[in-house]
């Protein structure tokens, strides 16, 4: 079972991938759920000091494991610029952790509408199905996935942190950044950091590719970014005023 544990995608054998929607993958994802439900419900029982304690200590295990996950890969000799935290969900990495220690607006609004939805997508298309499940990288991307998604959880179910449409350019902003800049890494080493140069190939988005070429698959991915960034905070807005409801009925 752990024959291949340290043994990078390349020098697996086909057999041992799993496939997206296949039961591995479904057991990952039903976890994962579980483990958030878990985690917000034990967050919100907190004291504010406690809370505090939670989320950094979430904060600096991501970042640990992000270190460990660098150092596993240069001790194989596989430790290249496209496993650096470029993607959006190694920024989130970043993004969440100032936020944990720095709390503001600008970090709390990029984590919550940015963050949060990006990590949804990489646990339901997951880009790591070459590696088997007992392996350190397959682990990896499903634990701090799901600790990315845990962390704005936990902020947005409690009520310390609510998104607001008016703040929405500082999402734009954080993302018009990161693109320019992966661009520019992309362009010079060959990688394809926040899939600007061609999609994953378990997205949606690589039957687009596929069949209409790069300039279409660049205009859906932009537009359905801009949709689901105005659709997280509609989602956002209509809970929270369910959850409002809700307070007023009990507390009545």
């Amino acid at each position: 079972m752990f024959d291949n544990y340290f043994t990078y995608w390349s020098d697996l054998p086909e057999k041992d991938a799993f496939s997206v929607f296949g039961p591995v993958h479904m057991i990952w994802l039903m976890a994962e759920a579980a483990f958030v439900c878990v985690g917000v419900y034990i967050y919100r029982k907190k004291e504010p000091y406690k809370r505090r304690q939670m989320r950094r200590g979430i904060a600096a295990l991501m970042l640990v494991m992000e270190v460990y996950k660098d150092l596993v890969l240069a001790a194989m000799g596989h430790m290249e610029v496209q496993h650096l935290p470029l993607q959006l969900c190694g920024l989130a990495i970043l993004v969440e952790a100032l936020y944990a220690f720095v709390p503001c607006a600008f970090f709390g609004e990029v984590m919550c509408i940015l963050c949060m939805p990006g990590a949804v997508a990489a646990l339901i298309f997951p880009d790591w199905t070459r590696y088997p499940v007992v392996n350190f990288m397959s682990l990896h991307s499903f634990i701090v996935h799901g600790l990315l998604v845990l962390m704005p959880c936990m902020v947005l179910a409690s009520g310390e942190y609510v998104p607001r449409i008016r703040r929405a350019y500082m999402v734009f902003a954080f993302l018009i950044g990161a693109a320019l800049i992966d661009w520019w890494i992309n362009a010079l080493a060959d990688c394809n950091f926040m899939f600007l140069r061609w999609p994953s190939a378990n997205s949606p988005f690589m039957g687009i590719y596929q069949a209409y070429g790069y300039g279409v698959y660049m205009a859906v991915y932009a537009a359905v970014v801009c949709l689901a960034i105005f659709a997280v905070y509609g989602v956002i807005y209509i809970v929270s005023k369910i959850d409002m409801g809700t307070r007023q009925v009990k507390h009545d």
